[in-house]
């Protein structure tokens, strides 16, 4: 019914002058205004890591719509240092984008504007959640939900914890960000550095034509002492609209209590859904990703 999809890539203003967003305008069969998915990329990934498969899945199965963007100081978008990564500006990026959205009524349904996360963003898609009430649901897979009990389940590292407090107060002075690396082997010095890390993200990147080598795979040190503050998950039960979350089952970054916690506590806004498989295998060619895209295809359709 939705099968033909076309995709055109368009500029949208940050928060910032002079910074733009590099954005995939994903568009379904027939005349608008459509109901749309606005969606980030996980940690370092890039919308070419695996996101292309979403954004037609939603368009051509659910007659969505979608704004695939990458955040500031990654991929095609704007900003320096590259890899900048911030929370706050994340969520800034993608209030950007459904500003951006919601003033075109000719080209998108206000009414039907869905926000996607995936990993590191599904605590974003959180915040959204509880602060617009003008959104029509959120969905993500293997979010993040709290990131003080995540940091708590992984083992200790003083190396890690060291650079957060260093880089955390340089950023309080105004100084430039102590750079460590964001994905490695077990046992290497990263911030991910589970068995499933780094062949995930080099699965990902693949889907791109990129390889890991080709990325600078690198994060502030500072983000760890935000990641301790960002624990939205918890509050679900307050948000504005529900929140389709997909967790895999033997996922090694993201505890799945923690998700199962989220959803036992907000029956009435959390519609948990169980993948096979690791953290990367509900993307495109893994053995989750039919359950997942399945379950993002129904919700949505349930939305119109």
């Amino acid at each position: 019914m939705f099968d033909a999809v076309s995709r055109e890539t368009i500029q949208i203003p940050s928060v910032e002058k002079g910074l733009n967003l590099d954005v995939w305008f994903y568009k379904p069969q027939g005349s608008g205004p459509y109901p749309v998915v606005i969606a980030g990329h996980g940690m370092t990934a890039i919308k070419e890591a695996g996101l292309s498969a979403f954004g037609e899945a939603w368009a051509s199965s659910a007659g969505f719509a979608s704004l695939i963007l990458d955040y500031r100081f990654f991929g095609d978008s704007d900003g320096e240092p590259r890899n900048f990564l911030s929370l706050k500006k994340q969520l800034e990026d993608y209030k950007s984008v459904i500003k951006w959205a919601r003033e075109r009524p000719e080209t998108f349904r206000n009414d039907k504007i869905v926000v996607m996360g995936s990993a590191l963003s599904g605590i974003t898609v959180a915040n959204l959640l509880l602060q617009d009430p003008g959104l029509a649901a959120g969905m993500a897979h293997c979010p993040l939900l709290d990131g003080y009990s995540t940091l708590l389940a992984l083992p200790f590292n003083v190396r890690l914890g060291f650079w957060a407090i260093v880089d955390y107060v340089r950023g309080k002075l105004g100084l430039s960000p102590v750079f460590i690396p964001a994905v490695g082997e077990p046992d290497t010095f990263a911030v991910l550095n589970t068995p499933s890390a780094k062949p995930g993200f080099e699965g990902m990147l693949a889907q791109g034509n990129k390889r890991i080598s080709d990325t600078l795979n690198i994060v502030p040190a500072r983000i760890i002492i935000e990641f301790m503050g960002a624990r939205l998950g918890r509050n679900l039960k307050d948000a504005h609209s529900k929140y389709l979350i997909v967790l895999a089952q033997e996922d090694d970054i993201f505890p799945n209590r923690i998700a199962r916690e989220v959803a036992a506590a907000a029956p009435e806004k959390v519609i948990l859904v169980e993948a096979p498989g690791g953290h990367f295998e509900i993307m495109e060619g893994g053995k989750g990703f039919e359950i997942n895209i399945n379950a993002q295809i129904s919700f949505l359709r349930e939305l119109l």
